[in-house]
């Protein structure tokens, strides 16, 4: 009788440790990859399918993360001329404020985490160049 309430209790502390693991871990037809900017730039992260098709981009600071999800379930909807592609591995663009690029990974497979100094790139940003200061159109002063 204890060896039963004893393997009860196991049970029970299995399904109550994993159950919420499988209901918050998402599903196989999502295509998730974290995005961590581990430089002292604000990086824009632009993320592409294996096709080249832009998918989004993200402002992150320094330090911090973004996680990016992108749904892969098929649709009923059909057409001619239906792409026959896919969507991953994804490719990771790392841009400076400046406009420059500060690194690119390909190949990033859903699940993975991609950090911006772990692609191969520059890995520097120029500073932004100081906005010029034009003369006034018109000289004219105005008076009371």
């Amino acid at each position: 009788m204890t060896l039963f309430f004893a393997n009860g209790m196991i049970w029970t502390l299995l399904i109550s440790l994993f159950l919420p693991l499988a209901i918050f871990a998402g599903g196989v037809n999502t295509g998730s990859i974290l995005l961590y900017n581990d430089s002292p730039y604000i990086l824009t992260a632009m993320v592409q399918a294996s096709d080249g098709t832009y998918l989004g981009q993200f402002s992150i600071q320094p330090n911090q993360q973004k996680n990016f999800t992108q749904n892969l379930s098929p649709t009923d909807y059909e057409h001619p001329g239906k792409p026959d592609v896919s969507l991953t591995p994804y490719t990771v663009i790392w841009q400076c404020p400046s406009e420059g690029l500060y690194s690119m990974c390909t190949n990033v497979s859903p699940g993975a985490m991609v950090r911006a100094n772990d692609c191969p790139g520059n890995r520097f940003c120029s500073p932004k160049p100081p906005e010029k200061k034009e003369a006034p159109a018109s000289t004219l002063k105005k008076t009371k």
